[in-house]
């Protein structure tokens, strides 16, 4: 059962989901947390981007994003709908980046979430994304009204530009006044070309009487899309809540952060894959057994008399009854299970507690990462430390079985030689910190050998990989980070 966590100006608040609405959770939360924000910190701002396509178009991006919001780790960019010739589909001139900064309160509020993070959406993007409804024009105001506050959202194009959120507006008249501010805001700084024609609102929640106030301003109000139409009061909040808990575009919160709720979904995707693995051999081997038995008997009836062959019919079937599946069967069956399936090693303690190390170098970013159990008689690392001449660091254990994690990383682009030392090192000693693990390829010595110079010079804005390969305990349970 999912839970949102909502956090607005008035202080975060649970909700849990019961029938179709959406009510205040009396209890602790249950299951993956859906945090939705509505503050006044969300920031939008739009950037023109060259032709470029690709891998290089997502690097420049990102080094956008991380300039515009270099001290928060709540940001993300936005995608509207394409439009234009097939170059500005592949490579639309102009992107969205969208954060949360400063994030002091959003940080707050999430050290009380003990469940599993699912992820962190703002209600200026889940507002953008009703707005891209085919059915709504591509200049659109939408004005959404709450208790304390109103949240307005300019979209142009599909694509959200703007964000306002507006304590009070109690009345028709005020939320009036507000939204004409953001009209002449818009005029002003030539996103709307003044005079250009009336504009079209949607309005969710907003007291009653403000369509007919707008109309004097050129503003229009429009029906909202059918398909996200609520019917009860708060219902546009519901609305929003369901929105969010279908992990829509537009994630905040960081890979580190939503670890933890990852590996728990891949590892339950293991165990069902796992169990009907199972369940198709005890079926296909069932049916072996019972067409066995089958032919045994049919060669009883040719050898024997008419009464024999239903005396032996009748043993047959009280034998099948009472065993079900054949011993050698099960016993196979219990080995499998216990050589195979509850000693398999723990991928999700393991890739949790390889978060937390990296984590504790913020500008490095995961380029490629392998994870696989290999048996006692293969040498782990092996192809990666001769390619690279690297002497191992450690001796690698020899249990009945391991696991070979090779990771490749990419820290900040301009991150000068010294700094790529300190930090691969650091990266190193935090691996080195989990319990039972090995590091057999470290990238840490040759910056030290003669590297270092090197690295430095003629690099640009090329970002340099790091690579490492670890071993770890093949079925004992490994611990956290420090």
């Amino acid at each position: 059962m999912a839970t949102v966590l909502f956090l607005n100006a008035e202080g975060p608040t649970w909700w849990d989901k019961q029938g179709d609405t959406w009510q205040p959770l009396t209890g602790d939360p249950v299951g993956p947390v859906y945090v939705v924000t509505d503050l006044t910190e969300e920031t939008l701002v739009e950037i023109a981007v060259p032709r470029i396509f690709g891998n290089d178009r997502k690097k420049y991006v990102q080094r956008q994003l991380v300039n515009r919001f270099p001290e928060s780790p709540f940001r993300t960019t936005l995608d509207g709908r394409p439009t234009g010739n097939l170059i500005s589909r592949l490579a639309p001139p102009k992107q969205i980046l969208m954060a949360i900064e400063p994030a002091e309160r959003l940080q707050a509020a999430l050290t009380t979430v003990q469940a599993p993070l699912a992820g962190i959406w703002s209600v200026s993007v889940l507002l953008a994304q009703l707005g891209q409804d085919k059915s709504l024009p591509g200049n659109l105001l939408i004005v959404l009204g709450q208790a304390a506050s109103t949240r307005i959202v300019f979209l142009k194009d599909h694509s959200p530009v703007l964000t306002r959120l507006v304590p009070g507006a109690s009345t028709a008249a005020e939320q009036a006044v507000e939204v004409v501010r953001t009209l002449r805001h818009l005029e002003n700084t030539h996103i709307v070309q003044r005079g250009a024609g009336r504009l079209s609102a949607l309005l969710l929640d907003t007291q009653e009487g403000l369509a007919a106030v707008l109309v004097r301003d050129r503003i229009d109000a429009v029906v909202p899309p059918a398909k996200h139409h609520p019917s009860a009061d708060g219902g546009w909040r519901n609305a929003l809540f369901d929105l969010a808990c279908k992990a829509p575009p537009g994630q905040l919160a960081p890979l580190a952060m939503r670890a933890a709720y990852l590996t728990q979904q891949v590892h339950k995707g293991a165990r069902v894959a796992m169990v009907a693995c199972i369940v198709a051999a005890v079926v296909v081997a069932s049916g072996s057994v019972v067409s066995h038995f089958g032919d045994r008997g049919l060669q009883a009836g040719l050898r024997s008399s008419a009464t024999q062959l239903t005396a032996q019919t009748a043993q047959l079937e009280t034998s099948l009854a009472s065993f079900g599946v054949a011993p050698e069967l099960l016993r196979k069956v219990l080995t499998l299970d216990a050589d195979e399936i509850a000693s398999a090693p723990d991928l999700q303690q393991q890739l949790v507690a390889i978060s937390r190390a990296v984590s504790s170098v913020p500008s490095a970013r995961v380029l490629s990462l392998q994870w696989q159990v290999v048996g006692a008689q293969t040498a782990p690392c092996a192809l990666e430390a001769a390619a690279a001449a690297v002497t191992p660091t450690e001796t690698a254990p020899e249990p009945a079985r391991k696991v070979e994690l090779k990771m490749a990383f990419a820290l900040a682009a301009g991150t000068g030689p010294r700094l790529q030392l300190e930090q691969v090192s650091q990266m190193t000693q935090q691996f080195k910190a989990i319990q039972g693990v090995s590091v057999l390829q470290d990238p840490t010595r040759a910056l030290r050998e003669g590297d270092l110079e090197s690295v430095g010079s003629g690099q640009g804005e090329t970002q340099r990989q790091f690579a490492w390969c670890l071993v770890l305990p093949g079925s004992t349970t490994v611990g956290a980070a420090p």
